[in-house]
C-alpha cells in the first residue's frame, strides 16, 4: 500500500505542475490505470485527461490484448516516444553500486549527488544529437515504409481505416475467448432455472396424485376413526403438499424475474431449439471453455514471439484440453504441446480449424498483413514524432540563445556594480562551459536545418559559432 500511495502522490504532484493532457509511462500501466481511476485523485486525473501508458519495453512482456490497448505504437500522440528514460537512468546508476556501498550515508548521498549531477550534464550536451537522430530515424521510416505499404494498399484494396479495424477485431477477439460470451452464460443460466421448475412442477404434479389418506381397509372399522398410522400419513402429506406448492410458486417467480431481466418475452420450452442448445451447449461447457482458452493462448504466442510467462500456462491449459478431449462425444484428439510451440503459423494449428469464432478467415491472423500493420501504426507515429521535434528543435535554439544572452547581461550587471564580486567569475567560469556546449548545440540544429525533408522553422539569422 505505501508505493501506491506515493506514486499516487507522485502523481498528483506532475497533474498539479505540467497540467493537462500528459502521458505517463509505467510497466503496469494497465493495473495503475484502475487504481487512479479508484483514488481520490481518479476525478481529477479524468478531468485533466491523463493517459497512463505501458512502457515500450516493458510493454512485450505483457499479454497481446494489453498492448493493443496499452502499447506505444497504437497510441494516437506519443510519436516514437518509448518511455524508458526512468529505465536509462536507474541503469546508469548501477555504476555506483560498487564504490558506494560500504560507505557513510553522507558520502553515498554526496557520491548519488555528483553522479546524476554529471548525468544531467551529459544529458544536456546530447540534447541536439538526440534530436538529429530522431528526425533522422523518423524520416527514414516514412521514406521506405511509405511506397511499401501505398503499394500494398492498392494491390489488396486497403484504406487506413482497414489497420485500425483490424486492431480492434483482434482486440474483441482476445476479449471474447477470454470470457464466456454473455448471451452463452444468460441462455445456460435460463435452461437451469427452467430445468429447476420443471423439477418441482413435477414433484408437485406427483404429490397431486396420490390419494388424501395413506391407509387400506384394514385400518378402519365401525367403531374407530383413522388410526394414528393414518392421521400421522395425513399430516406428511400434507406437509409435503404445502412444501411442494411454495416451492413451485417460488421457482416461478425466479424464471419470470430472470425472463424479465433479461429481455426474454417467451418462455422456452423442452422442445425449442433455443433451449436444445442451451442444454447441449451446458453439457459441453466445460470443455468448450477450455478450448477457447488454449486457443488464445495459442494465438497469444504465435502474435506475441513466445512470452516468457507464457509457457508455464500454456502447458497448464493443455493439459485441461487434454484431460477433457477423450471425454467428449465423439472424442477429440489430444494435444501435444511440444508440437503447439513449433507451429509457424495459425494455419497449422488444427484446432482453430474448427473455431467458432472463424480465426482463420480473419485478415489481421495473416501474417503478411499484420506486418503492414505495424508499418502503418509506425508510420503514424513517425509523422507525430517529426510534429514533435519540430517544436522540441524550435524550443532547443530559443534556449541556448536565450541562456547565453541572459548570463552575458547578468556578467555586464554584476561589473558595473561590483566588479570584485566573487560571483562575477562563478557566472564567467558558469557561461564559458555552457556556451562551449551550445555551440555545439548550434552546429547540430544546422545539421538539422539542412535536412531536405525537414518541415520545422529555421533561424532568421545565422548564429555566429565562437568561444570564449
Amino acid at each position: 500500500m505505501n508505493s501506491v500511495k506515493y506514486s499516487l502522490a507522485t502523481l498528483n504532484r506532475l497533474l498539479e505542475v505540467c497540467g493537462a493532457d500528459q502521458a505517463i509511462g509505467h510497466n503496469i500501466a494497465c493495473s495503475s490505470r484502475k487504481t487512479i481511476a479508484t483514488s481520490s485523485i481518479g476525478a481529477k486525473a479524468t478531468e485533466l485527461n491523463l493517459q497512463v501508458v505501458v512502457n515500450a519495453f516493458h510493454g512485450f512482456s505483457h499479454d497481446r490484448r494489453c498492448q493493443l490497448r496499452n502499447h506505444p505504437l497504437y497510441l494516437s500522440g506519443l510519436g516514437l516516444e518509448d518511455l524508458e528514460t526512468c529505465e536509462c537512468i536507474f541503469a546508469s546508476s548501477n555504476s555506483t553500486a560498487v564504490l558506494i556501498r560500504h560507505v557513510s550515508y553522507f558520502h553515498w548521498m554526496q557520491f548519488l549527488d555528483l553522479h546524476f549531477d554529471q548525468w544531467d550534464m551529459d544529458r544536456y550536451t546530447d540534447l541536439s544529437t538526440f534530436l538529429y537522430n530522431n528526425y533522422v530515424q523518423a524520416l527514414r521510416i516514412i521514406e521506405t515504409d511509405t511506397p511499401v505499404l501505398e503499394e500494398f494498399k492498392r494491390l489488396h484494396s486497403l484504406m487506413d481505416a482497414d489497420f485500425i479495424n483490424w486492431q480492434n477485431e483482434e482486440y474483441d477477439y482476445l476479449c471474447e475467448v477470454a470470457m464466456e460470451p454473455t448471451s452463452d452464460a444468460i441462455a445456460v443460466a435460463h435452461v437451469e432455472q427452467l430445468e429447476k421448475l420443471y423439477y418441482v412442477e413435477a414433484m408437485y404434479g406427483h404429490l397431486t396424485t396420490v390419494p388424501f389418506l395413506m391407509y387400506t381397509p384394514a385400518n378402519f372399522t365401525r367403531t374407530s376413526s383413522l388410526n394414528v398410522t393414518s392421521r400421522n400419513s395425513s399430516k406428511v402429506f400434507e406437509s409435503e403438499h404445502t412444501s411442494a406448492i411454495c416451492k413451485y410458486e417460488l421457482q416461478l417467480n425466479v424464471v419470470e424475474d430472470f425472463e424479465l431481466c433479461h429481455g426474454i418475452t417467451e418462455q422456452w420450452l423442452p422442445h425449442d431449439s433455443k433451449y436444445v442448445q442451451a442444454a447441449q451447449y451446458s453439457q459441453e461447457r466445460q470443455f468448450i471453455r477450455s478450448v477457447e482458452e488454449l486457443e488464445g493462448l495459442v494465438v497469444r504466442y504465435l502474435f506475441e514471439l513466445l512470452k516468457a510467462n507464457l509457457a508455464g500456462t500454456g502447458r497448464l491449459q493443455d493439459a485441461k484440453y487434454n484431460k477433457l478431449a477423450p471425454l467428449q462425444n465423439p472424442p477429440h484428439p489430444v494435444l501435444n504441446y511440444s508440437e503447439i510451440v513449433g507451429y509457424a503459423s495459425l494455419g497449422e494449428f488444427s484446432l482453430l480449424k474448427h473455431s467458432r469464432h472463424n480465426i482463420l478467415t480473419k485478415p489481421w491472423t495473416v501474417s503478411t498483413n499484420r506486418e503492414m500493420a505495424t508499418k502503418y501504426f509506425k508510420l503514424v507515429r513517425s509523422h507525430e514524432e517529426i510534429v514533435q521535434l519540430n517544436v522540441e528543435i524550435k524550443r532547443l535554439q530559443s534556449w541556448v540563445e536565450d541562456e547565453d544572452r541572459t548570463i552575458l547581461e547578468a556578467i555586464d550587471s554584476l561589473l558595473a556594480n561590483d566588479p570584485e564580486s566573487l560571483l562575477v567569475a562563478e557566472l564567467q567560469i558558469y557561461y564559458a562551459k555552457h556556451h562551449c556546449i551550445n555551440n555545439i548545440h548550434r552546429k547540430r540544429l544546422q545539421h538539422i536545418y539542412t535536412l531536405d525533408q525537414y518541415t520545422g522553422e529555421r533561424p532568421t539569422t545565422n548564429q555566429t559559432v565562437t568561444g570564449t
